[in-house]
């Protein structure tokens, strides 16, 4: 935890946090906040950004989510997007389980990917931008 590039506020280290941030996000997968805080450690990204972020997905939200990753999923496989009747049991969503996942799966990774990208050009340029703005009216003023 020592390490001074986590707790950095530099451009590089808070686009890579925002990149990281939003990958774990939109993976579907258990404690996203310990990959988020492992990848921010070993790509020396700020550590409390990347955590942060990972909350995109959160209970309120992940429904919306997941079911955006099904339909691209589905959608770049070229399957159908089916609408099975909902029925609140254990034994019912093993069952759609195994039919949604490789198109879940995979419009999750391509959100991920693209999310990721995505966030961390924003965060890049949209900090280049301010910094030259705020250089021109240092000069202005002078």
């Amino acid at each position: 935890m020592h390490k001074p590039d986590i707790w950095g506020y530099k451009r590089t280290h808070v686009a890579k946090a925002f990149a990281i941030g939003i990958f774990c996000s939109m993976i579907p997968m258990p404690f996203q906040m310990v990959l988020a805080a492992y990848l921010a450690y070993r790509l020396a990204a700020n550590l409390p950004i990347s955590i942060a972020l990972v909350w995109i997905s959160n209970p309120f939200t992940m429904p919306a989510i997941y079911f955006f990753q099904y339909k691209l999923g589905s959608l770049v496989l070229g399957e159908h997007v089916s609408k099975p009747p909902f029925e609140l049991s254990v034994n019912w969503f093993y069952q759609q389980l195994g039919i949604i996942w490789p198109p879940f799966l995979l419009g999750a990774f391509i959100c991920a990917l693209l999310g990721s990208i995505l966030a961390y050009v924003i965060v890049n340029q949209f900090w280049v931008w301010k910094v030259r703005k705020s250089w021109r009216i240092r000069r202005n003023d002078k």
